[in-house]
């Protein structure tokens, strides 16, 4: 019989407490995205065929979209700094 102390239980309690927070903000984002689609008249079927069909170039959008982010915050950042 293995003994597991408490201390060994904690940091798996709060990676789990992790996942499902993450789990939550996607299924948030998920549901925001999609009603914007269906508000615009695209189907959520549709998008979700398309996301999973072209992978490969929402991977892509999502890096441009990234960057771009990543710029205006920098941008941000250094214009408080000059100014």
């Amino acid at each position: 019989m293995v003994h597991v102390s408490n201390a060994t239980r904690v940091p798996f309690q709060v990676l789990a407490t992790g996942k499902w927070i993450k789990r939550m903000a996607l299924a948030a984002a998920a549901f925001i995205m999609f009603s914007y689609l269906y508000s615009r008249g695209i189907s959520p079927v549709w998008a979700a065929v398309a996301i999973v069909c072209f992978r490969g170039f929402f991977r892509f959008l999502y890096k441009i979209a990234c960057l771009l982010v990543a710029a205006a915050i920098l941008f941000c950042i250094l214009s408080c700094l000059v100014f």
